[in-house]
């Protein structure tokens, strides 16, 4: 599917993390979030032509950078972004 762009709204309220995800097909909610240390993981369930699909990240946070890989149906992905608020 290639390389796609989205932006992450994240919160966090001691070890959870809330938030949203948006990307090509709209804004979902961040689920199951949970924050320790600079680490986060987290799931987005999202549309897409195929059906729901269940994406699983596990991400770090180093100052303004976030990297990390995503899980999904069709296999894992690289996560990699920068603060652009907040």
């Amino acid at each position: 599917m290639g390389t796609q762009s989205g932006t992450l709204v994240l919160k966090t309220d001691g070890a959870t993390l809330t938030g949203t995800s948006e990307g090509l097909t709209g804004v979902d909610p961040i689920r199951n979030g949970k924050v320790k240390g600079n680490a986060f993981e987290a799931t987005v369930e999202t549309k897409s032509p195929m059906g729901p699909l269940k994406v699983a990240m596990k991400c770090k946070v180093e100052g303004d950078t976030l990297t990390g890989q995503a899980t999904t149906p069709f296999g894992p992905a690289p996560i990699k972004g920068k603060r652009i608020s907040g």
